[in-house]
């Protein structure tokens, strides 16, 4: 009798067991297919922004109307912006990704620029015409090779699972069309030109790669546990693993739905520190409802809460409905542009819906500033005299050589132009000098 419960207990193990591993299997499964579903409208999407890049900036080849340059060079920042969330979203772990994304970035950043111009009624200059033909020429190859790419998904020769599996050890493995495909379309013909600053010196740390920050490393938990910290556990409706990313900081990638239905949202998390180096969302406003003040007032609330304390607003740009704000830190009273931080606020409901540090989380350290050599007359009379200077104070700036210079920085006015002057305030050598421009989408530095 005590033999035959001892199997009736043992046989009840054994089916409950079965099928608790059937359910895992089954969920497990589920889950799979939800993220390549995700994986494979991400590539298509990307795909068919770049296609449409590509016929807009034909068009815009022989229009010969202000209007539709407008319209056409909207079309293209707003595909382009689309297609770098895409990208971002894709499990695919070549570095050399970086160079796609820096041309949809350029892309994006060039095309708010010349938006910016055209809307203070000025045309195209012959030096824009030529960069946005050899940007077309670029996005043709680009949406050739994406094309052959996708007729192999289609085929059914590429696996999103096998891909995700693989994570940062695919090359130990088989290759994957996917990753070899994206190699390829790196070393082909397309052009990566540098066009315009996505604000004043925000492209300085773009070259730097395997960047260690301090901290203890984190694994894929952790990343996910960094993010609900990060939003408010509250408010999240999943959260779970996503693409992981080995650019020039290495991080592990999350997936996360809102309870309100915003999203969904993607963030890249240091595996050492666990910090939020990106978020990355699609939001979807439907009207605005704030000013520009009141969405920098916003972005500086949610700074100070995540810990970036004294930063100042450096440029703000618009466009559908979302603003993007670049803040630099502050040092006493010097600001110190290579500890730049990137904010997009929606102007519906002023939540935040993008979010970058890498640069602050680069470069960001308590600075041993000497006495500057020059005065800040001294400096000023340096100055050509056609420029009215408005305003002028101390700034830290990086180079291209990777160094920071402490430099005065004069902003000032020539005719209708605005411009930013820097003058290094130890030698007297002219730096830089950046050109602003003021439109109804926002404030642009070149």
């Amino acid at each position: 009798m005590k033999q035959n419960k001892i199997i009736m207990v043992l046989v009840a193990v054994l089916v409950i067991t079965a099928l608790w591993g059937g359910y895992n299997y089954l969920s497990n499964r589920e889950h799979g297919i939800s993220m390549d579903n995700m994986h494979q409208k991400s590539f298509f999407d990307m795909v068919s922004r770049v296609n449409n890049i590509e016929a807009s900036l034909s068009k815009l080849m022989v229009s010969g109307d202000r209007g539709q340059h407008i319209v056409l060079i909207s079309e293209v920042w707003r595909n382009a912006d689309g297609a770098q969330a895409d990208l971002a979203s894709l499990p695919i772990y070549h570095l050399s990704l970086v160079e796609t994304s820096k041309l949809l970035n350029q892309m994006s950043d060039y095309s708010s620029y010349l938006i910016a111009k055209i809307g203070q009624g000025k045309t195209l200059s012959t030096e824009e015409n030529k960069n946005l033909m050899e940007l077309h020429n670029s996005y043709v190859i680009l949406g050739d090779k994406l094309r052959q790419l996708q007729d192999e998904i289609n085929s059914g020769g590429v696996k999103w699972g096998e891909i995700r599996r693989q994570g940062e050890n695919f090359e130990d493995g088989p290759e994957n069309i996917i990753t070899t495909e994206f190699a390829n379309i790196e070393r082909s013909d397309i052009k990566y030109p540098s066009l315009i600053y996505d604000g004043p010196f925000s492209e300085s740390l773009r070259e730097y790669d395997n960047i260690e920050l301090e901290g203890k490393r984190i694994d894929q938990e952790e990343a996910i546990e960094a993010v609900k910290k990060f939003l408010g556990d509250d408010i999240i409706a999943e959260a779970e693993e996503w693409s992981e990313s080995n650019g020039d900081i290495k991080c592990w990638g999350v997936s996360v739905e809102l309870k309100d239905e915003r999203g969904p949202f993607y963030f890249t998390i240091s595996k050492r520190g666990g910090q939020v180096v990106n978020m990355v969302g699609d939001p979807g406003v439907q009207k605005v409802n704030l000013s520009m003040d009141e969405a920098r007032d916003s972005a500086l609330k949610f700074l100070e809460n995540k810990g970036y304390k004294n930063m100042a607003p450096a440029y703000q740009q618009y466009g559908q409905g979302i603003t993007t704000i670049n803040f630099a830190h502050k040092q006493g009273d010097i600001i110190v542009y290579p500890d730049l931080v990137k904010v997009k606020i929606s102007l519906e409901d002023g939540q935040v819906v993008g979010f970058e540090a890498k640069n602050y989380l680069i470069s960001h350290k308590e600075r041993d500033i000497d006495e500057p050599e020059l005065t800040l007359k001294e400096a000023e009379e340096l100055i050509n005299p056609m420029l009215k200077i408005e305003s002028k104070r101390l700034a830290i700036i990086p180079t291209p050589s990777r160094e920071e210079k402490l430099c005065y920085e004069f902003n000032g006015k020539f005719k209708d132009d605005r411009f930013i002057v820097y003058i290094d305030a130890n030698t007297g050598e002219e730096v830089e000098i950046l050109k602003i421009i003021d439109s109804d989408m926002g404030t642009l530095v070149i």
